[in-house]
């Protein structure tokens, strides 16, 4: 039991590669070679001691060293805000459990003759199948061809993350050796075919039989069998549900692959090419994989903690399922499933810096990228509330004009800047700082900006920890990259009145005996409280109708059933939306992850998704609005010159 069949026979095959070189050597030493092939000979069978010293020690290692799934399955649990449990280590939460004996014996022999053809001989690793896989990636340039085994799968799926490390890769070799050493073959099949994913959130065989098809593992047939095992590999290249054409390709060669093993007949392999599989529809249904964004931007949050994963840990949220529901629901709606745009979403709480949602694309099993925190893209127009903040520091007030028309600006020691505004429309009139802001009117902007120094707006954005701002005359219309966490930090001292903490996804981590980690609520006066409130109201512009004038308000026509302050950007290469009231900030891009250009036909995604969110989020319940402060006062205007109008809208100004 200690050193199994299926280790003898790696060790042959080292053996076999040692007389192979022997003979090589001795073919050499009829050319008078004899003393340097003797020294080769040397170190090539010290060598071999070594590599037999090594597997020794280390499968020695994996016997003696105790490895209990059980312990490893709930090390790290994840709860959202009202404490239910939504993942549960690599195991996922509610995984149902299939025993070997009830999965049919076809279908286990499918996936071997697929995965691992020599699973039943070797020792946890092939060096047949790493060979020919090193080989084969050589060839081509890149990795083309995985040579792990059922076992190292089955020790990254219960131990370990996706990350493609050497480091990873060592450990998930010495995991695969303890289960190797301590399981049976049996054991280590059965935890692989519960635990393989096959994409939409799915994991194990059976959910997947009942997924797809409808059944029972045991009323699958041939060709439903095969599509099955064809799914694992790249579930977002060939689940039927992503691309029926790359699924059906993938099914006729699992197969031949299972008629090339005598699994199946060469009639029955041609009638179950023949065979048209019908799946269930799901279209309806609410996707699996809702929170599995959030879930893996945890993770990733957990990893970079100064925190050791080899205890129990439980990690408190601050995720709500019903507002992540929401989000998913608007973006399954208005995001085109023939194309390859792609969206990322967060929805924070002000005030606590909770994350409440996140989306990092349209959809998980499509693509694992999280764009919410990663992709840095420039942030448009939604940078102008800070400027406009600035401007109401400096002294400006909502009605503060400056003259709309085509402008080049003549800098000391720069090139000539000329800003257009979108369609190059311009009011060729003075303009107020509310009219601008609704039409989100660039001359303004960057009129404002030049008036205020290029250092200000640099400045604040430094105050965000948005240090890869440069103080350029364009920055004051969002040429700065950010993703949007970073950008929802700015939103964060808006909606919270002046007050600032960091957006955190994690409330707290603690074992059964510590609290390890609480999100520290350091809530700072960042922004001035009135300034705050002004810009909120200001907000309310974009989808104000009394605001038009050579356009329309920027959101006029998106804006939700109850008050929200919104800005959005638009650039050549994306659409954004920043909006919040005191209960939500909602932050969304559109757009290529290639950056090409963007059709003016997806400009109103952002919109379009953020519009239907919070219409659900408040379809049973009133939607709350700040209070002006005692040094606040409320103006009815003209939005459009600023001046006081009994017919104009109501806005908020300092009561000097």
């Amino acid at each position: 039991y200690f050193f199994p069949f299926s280790s003898v026979a790696s060790l042959l095959f080292f053996f076999f590669l040692f007389l192979q070189f022997k003979i090589l050597i001795h073919v050499h030493t009829m050319n008078n070679e004899v003393l340097f092939l003797k020294k080769v000979r040397k170190i090539i069978l010290w060598c071999f001691f070594f590599m037999l010293t090594f597997f020794l020690a280390v499968y020695a290692y994996a016997f003696f060293d105790r490895l209990s799934l059980e312990e490893e399955r709930k090390n790290i649990t994840i709860y959202d805000n009202d404490s239910s449990v939504i993942y549960e280590s690599n195991f996922k939460k509610n995984l149902s459990w299939t025993p070997i004996e009830e999965i049919p014996d076809f279908l286990q022999d499918a996936f071997v003759a697929v995965e691992d053809k020599r699973f039943y001989y070797h020792p946890g690793f092939d060096p047949i199948r790493i060979s020919k896989a090193l080989i084969t990636n050589l060839a081509h340039g890149e990795i083309v061809q995985g040579g792990s085994t059922i076992t190292q799968q089955y020790a990254k799926n219960l131990f370990l993350t996706n990350e493609q490390t050497f480091s990873r890769k060592i450990e998930e070799l010495l995991y695969a050796a303890r289960l190797e050493m301590q399981y049976s073959k049996k054991d280590i099949l059965e935890g692989y075919l519960n635990t393989i994913y096959f994409g939409h959130g799915i994991y194990g065989v059976a959910s997947a039989s009942e997924f797809f098809f409808g059944k029972d593992m045991k009323d699958l047939s041939i060709a439903q069998t095969a599509m099955l095992v064809g799914i694992p590999n790249g579930p977002s290249l060939y689940s039927p549900y992503v691309n029926e054409e790359h699924a059906k390709k993938r099914q006729d060669l699992i197969l031949s692959v299972l008629e090339h093993n005598h699994l199946i007949t060469t009639k029955q392999m041609q009638e179950a090419q023949a065979e048209e599989l019908a799946y269930v529809d799901h279209s309806n249904d609410e996707d699996p994989s809702i929170n599995q964004y959030y879930i893996n931007a945890v993770l990733e949050e957990l990893n970079k903690m100064d925190i050791s994963l080899d205890q129990e840990i439980q990690i408190h949220t601050y995720y709500q399922e019903d507002v992540q529901r929401s989000l998913n629901n608007a973006i399954r709606k208005n995001m085109p499933k023939d194309s390859e745009l792609e969206t990322a979403a967060i929805i924070t709480q002000p005030f606590s810096g909770g994350v409440m949602a996140l989306s990092g694309g349209k959809d998980y099993t499509l693509s694992q990228y999280n764009r919410a925190i990663h992709s840095s893209r420039q942030v448009a127009s939604t940078i102008k509330p800070l400027l406009y903040y600035d401007a109401l520091q400096q002294g400006f007030t909502p009605s503060t004009q400056f003259l709309s028309q085509k402008t080049t600006f003549q800098l000391p020691n720069q090139e000539p800047y000329s800003p257009s505004n979108y369609g190059n429309l311009y009011a060729n009139a003075n303009i107020s700082m509310i009219n601008a802001l609704s039409l989100s009117d660039n001359i303004y902007a960057v009129k404002t900006h030049l008036f205020l120094g290029e250092e200000t707006l640099h400045n604040s954005l430094l105050k965000f920890g948005i240090t890869q701002s440069q103080p350029t005359p364009s920055e004051a219309l969002g040429t700065v990259s950010m993703n949007l966490m970073e950008l929802s930090r700015i939103y964060m001292a808006l909606a919270s009145e002046g007050l600032y903490v960091q957006p955190s996804l994690i409330r707290s981590i603690n074992t059964n005996e510590e609290v390890l980690y609480e999100h520290e609520k350091d809530i700072k006066p960042l922004l001035d409280r009135d300034d705050c409130l002004i810009i909120s109201q200001m907000l309310t512009s974009t989808y104000d109708i009394k605001n038009k004038g050579y356009t329309f308000p920027s959101m006029y026509g998106y804006e939700p059933n109850i008050k929200m302050a919104i800005k959005s950007g638009t650039s050549d290469w994306d659409s954004l939306v920043m909006a919040y009231n005191p209960e939500y900030i909602f932050s969304i891009w559109c757009g290529f992850d290639d950056n090409r250009i963007l059709e003016k036909k997806y400009y109103s995604s952002s919109k379009e998704i953020f519009k239907d969110t919070m219409n659900a989020l408040y379809e049973k319940k009133e939607g709350p609005w700040y209070q002006p402060s005692n040094n606040i006062i409320e103006k009815k205007v003209d939005p459009v010159s600023g001046f006081p109008s009994s017919n104009g809208s109501v806005y908020w100004y300092r009561n000097k």
